[in-house]
């Protein structure tokens, strides 16, 4: 290394010293952020699940959950306005392009709205930020009914064969929760009790005619996933939730005409029931959606590759055999 005469070393044109500047381990320090999204950041902070909360699971690319979150919010509100007649009060929300000149006020503008003050304690949709990567909880209230909107905005995902039709990037699986209660025992029975009712006959009011029996039976599958939570067991689950459901309801793994959806996230537990083509909607994975539309239209670009992890598959081989000896 090059040295003066006093013997200290020489800093190059840069002003690096030796080998040269120190860089950054990566990340782009939020300079792609709008002012709206560093707006929604700071008031999705300050929110967390609790028990009766209704909504939808959301899944993205790692590192891009505040961008999943500014599409998802975008996506809330056109089919809020669209499905439940929900007016937006997201006009003229400031876009990626907005002149640097502005962006003080706009920010200030975001902020005040989103005080528990200025916004109503029952807004439709609430985002929730979760401790895990790559996952996003929206919550709902009434008009909304996250059944009817996760369906409805896989099914447009579904034809949008047009890649200009396409309304995310980054979000990847919706997965709707009618209800949600704690993580325990107690907590997956009264959880179940609600929400296996408006679909199943329970094993506990066998009190119809043996007649009206098969006019009401209905196969089904229960498909549980759990993150960051080590003491509800999955075959624990499985089996607790089969037996709540009457024995005329036969599993059936393959096709089945219901399926249960088990969403366990720390000591949160949430629960619904979705239709029989789940599976044949990519599991209403709206990334994968778009991406079989577009091959169906003879699209010649291929899908980007995906770097998000909160989207793992369930241990299936383990659940199909607890669920066919429940």
């Amino acid at each position: 290394m090059e040295t003066n005469g006093n013997g200290k070393r020489k800093h190059d044109a840069t002003g690096a010293q030796g080998s040269g500047v120190k860089r950054s381990k990566g990340g782009n320090q939020g300079k792609w952020m709008t002012p709206s999204h560093r707006a929604k950041l700071a008031a999705v902070k300050g929110r967390t699940l609790e028990v009766g909360d209704t909504g939808f699971w959301v899944t993205c690319q790692r590192q891009k959950e505040m961008r999943a979150a500014d599409e998802i919010l975008s996506i809330c509100e056109e089919y809020g306005q669209k499905l439940f007649g929900i007016n937006s009060d997201a006009a003229g929300e400031d876009e990626e392009d907005q002149e640097d000149e502005d962006i003080e006020t706009a920010i200030e503008k975001e902020i005040a709205a989103m005080k528990p003050a200025n916004k109503p304690k029952d807004s439709p949709f609430d985002l929730v930020k979760v401790n895990v990567d790559c996952v996003l909880f929206m919550r709902t209230r009434a008009p909304v009914e996250p059944l009817v909107l996760v369906r409805e905005i896989c099914k447009d995902a579904a034809a949008a064969k047009d890649r200009s039709l396409w309304r995310s990037r980054f979000v990847n699986k919706l997965t709707p929760i009618t209800l949600t209660g704690k993580a325990t025992e107690k907590g997956l029975e009264d959880v179940a009790k609600k929400v296996l009712s408006d679909h199943f006959r329970l094993a506990d009011s066998e009190t119809e005619e043996k007649d009206d029996i098969e006019s009401h039976a209905c196969s089904y599958a229960i498909r549980p996933t759990i993150r960051a939570h080590t003491t509800l067991k999955r075959s624990e689950i499985i089996e607790k939730v089969a037996n709540m459901i009457s024995k005329r309801h036969k599993v059936e793994l393959k096709n089945p005409d219901k399926v249960v959806i088990i969403e366990i996230f720390q000591t949160f537990l949430g629960m619904s029931v979705v239709d029989e083509d789940w599976e044949a909607m990519k599991r209403y994975n709206i990334h994968e959606l778009y991406i079989s539309a577009s091959k169906s239209a003879h699209d010649s670009k291929g899908p980007r590759e995906s770097t998000e992890t909160g989207d793992s598959k369930p241990e299936e081989e383990e659940e199909d055999k607890a669920q066919s000896a429940a």
